[in-house]
């Protein structure tokens, strides 16, 4: 046995002040696309600091993105009245488990090319991001507006 013993609180110190720094931007960043949670951990450490808020706003539009369809897949899969009716013309179960598994590799493949992006500390949209993010205003702009 070492005669020296494991020190908890110097690492934890240690681990907290490296979190806190700038030192390694691009490990620490990837961590922003762990699913649903890792952009809350870097919200709380670097927050302020540039490189890190663009991948923590891109790593929450992506999990909210995933959030908002799969409720939409839960509430067609689930909802009594609109799910007897699919499955009426027999497409409940395929239709919605499609949506399902594509959102969840689409999700998981978004997060590993973020996570690749800021690991190489690049500040890099992901494909196709601006695009709907443009579209989806204009729709939240027709609704707010009422026009058509």
């Amino acid at each position: 046995m070492s005669s020296e013993r494991f020190k908890t609180q110097e690492l934890i110190q240690e681990t907290l002040r490296i979190l806190k720094s700038e030192e390694l931007p691009g490990p620490i960043t990837a961590l922003s696309y762990v699913p649903f949670f890792g952009w809350l951990f870097l919200w709380i450490f670097r927050k302020t600091q540039k490189f890190a808020y663009f991948h923590i706003l891109q790593s929450l539009k992506l999990n909210c993105a995933f959030i908002i369809i799969y409720s939409v897949v839960w509430f067609l899969r689930e909802f009594p009245v609109i799910s007897w009716i699919l499955s009426l013309i027999k497409i409940n179960p395929i239709v919605t488990d499609f949506i399902s598994y594509v959102s969840w590799i689409a999700f998981l493949c978004y997060s590993l090319l973020g996570a690749w992006n800021a690991y190489q500390e690049k500040e890099s949209t992901l494909p196709f991001f601006p695009e709907m993010e443009n579209e989806l205003q204009k729709i939240f702009k027709k609704i707010r507006t009422g026009s058509p």
